[in-house]
């Protein structure tokens, strides 16, 4: 019986880059195939190019990317001032939704997709697939940073979401309802929390930042809390003991790869070139670490 494998990927902004080139590496060198995709902001961004199998395009825009590509607008005393009078944000992402619509072509997708956003009126995360209304929406929505990018409105349903992250940065209970085999986790941030040296260039840089830590947290408290868990089905089982969820439905222990780099990989908005190659190529080099 083939073996399910799902891909998770993770929250990150402009540190995405790490991501590609680890997924790369599991596919081309270990031979991985997904059965299930499942990301958020820009992992989202990345899920749907990897399940449309679009990989040397994908590796292409990350290897180009530019700021300019991805958003307009700078912070100065003007965009302060709209905020002042009403904005919703500094910076438009104008040049990130043209792209997202040149690339998407639903009827390419293959492996079962789920991304993840945040409704501010609801207050909660919502899961959208392909098949739902206004799915390339909901891919804008999962990767708008609050303050940085409008909330996007997905349907007449779904109004004002955001990035997926803010509740929910690694979207594993996405894949474990698909019930997989083996899962491999790519995360855009190390274990430890951010580490920042240089100074701060504003109040928007510094709460970038703190949605950095933020992220990080419920990153690491999601992996944890998985971890704990399927290490106590392991023993229980060992044991003949069958453990139970809340709703009745027996635990599983899964086969997963974690994939993360060990040091801070920079700011979410640098788009710099030898910033995203150094990510690119620190992708790889984990992934050969954890997969062999």
């Amino acid at each position: 019986m083939p073996i399910k494998t799902a891909l998770v990927l993770s929250g990150g902004g402009a540190k995405g880059a790490f991501q590609i080139m680890a997924e790369k590496y599991a596919r081309e060198q270990k031979g991985y195939r997904w059965d299930i995709i499942a990301g958020v902001s820009v992992g989202a961004l990345n899920g749907v190019m990897l399940a449309m199998e679009k990989y040397a395009r994908l590796e292409e825009l990350w290897r180009n990317i530019t700021r300019e590509q991805v958003m307009t607008g700078k912070l100065n005393f003007w965009s302060v001032l709209k905020i002042a009078f009403g904005a919703k944000s500094v910076y438009s992402n104008d040049p990130l939704w043209a792209l997202l619509l040149r690339e998407y072509e639903p009827d390419k997708i293959k492996p079962a997709l789920h991304i993840g956003t945040v409704s501010l009126q609801l207050g909660r995360y919502v899961r959208f697939s392909p098949h739902d209304p206004g799915f390339d929406r909901a891919v804008l929505a999962s990767t708008a940073i609050p303050l940085v990018w409008d909330p996007v409105d997905v349907s007449p349903m779904f109004k004002q979401m955001v990035d997926g992250g803010v509740r929910n940065i690694s979207p594993l209970g996405d894949v474990l309802d698909s019930d997989p085999d083996e899962i491999v986790i790519i995360n855009c941030s190390p274990a430890k929390p951010p580490v920042r040296i240089t100074p701060f260039k504003n109040a928007l840089d510094i709460g970038i930042h703190v949605l950095d830590i933020m992220l990080n947290e419920i990153m690491e408290n999601d992996i944890r809390e998985f971890v704990r868990i399927n290490q106590n089905v392991l023993e229980a089982a060992a044991a003949g003991v069958t453990l139970y969820n809340p709703e009745g439905k027996p635990y599983k222990a899964y086969e997963y790869k974690l994939i993360e780099p060990d040091d801070n990989l920079g700011d979410t908005l640098d788009f710099s070139p030898d910033v995203i190659q150094m990510r690119m190529t620190a992708g790889w080099e984990k992934a050969r670490q954890v997969l062999g």
